[in-house]
């Protein structure tokens, strides 16, 4: 399903299966591009929740991953999403004077290089940068930026490699 107010930008031949909601309830502001040949398997929530997503050539973004777009999300060519992926460019204020629910959301955004494999039931949290060839371990949660052709895993996730 597409929002019907989403500015959704396609590249040639993307594959987006009818069961993905993409721009799901949204306000209107904010925007998705797809370059060419992304593929967006089923069940997949992508929200701008008012902010941008970019995502480049050739990208599989694989069945129940959620993307939550405010601060923007950029993602780069050849970037594999296996399945069950959550990246939030986003949190909730945390004044103690207030509830949690009535304060704004704050946003840094999260930005994926290119030629970057992230394993099953990642999370990666706004602000963090994982920059190109890199390596993310199935059930890590990112909260720092991972440099080029590194392999990170855990909660919170670690250097335990490199591509060689």
């Amino acid at each position: 399903m597409i929002a019907k107010k989403l500015k959704l930008t396609m590249g040639a031949n993307c594959q987006l299966s009818p069961q993905a909601h993409i721009g799901y309830h949204e306000t209107g502001k904010g925007s998705i591009t797809l370059g060419n040949k992304v593929i967006i398997r089923h069940g997949c929530v992508i929200r701008t929740c008012s902010g941008d997503i970019k995502i480049a050539n050739n990208t599989v973004i694989n069945y129940n991953c959620i993307i939550h777009g405010l601060g923007g999300v950029t993602i780069g060519s050849d970037v594999l999403f296996s399945p069950n992926v959550q990246m939030y460019a986003q949190n909730h204020g945390t004044a103690r004077d207030r509830l949690i629910r009535s304060q704004s959301n704050e946003s840094k955004g999260i930005k994926i290089g290119n030629d970057v494999w992230i394993g099953a039931g990642v999370i990666i949290l706004d602000g963090v940068t994982i920059e190109t060839g890199a390596i993310i371990g199935a059930g890590s949660i990112v909260n720092k930026n991972v440099p080029s052709y590194e392999i990170w895993a855990g909660n919170p996730a670690k250097k335990i490699g490199e591509r060689k």
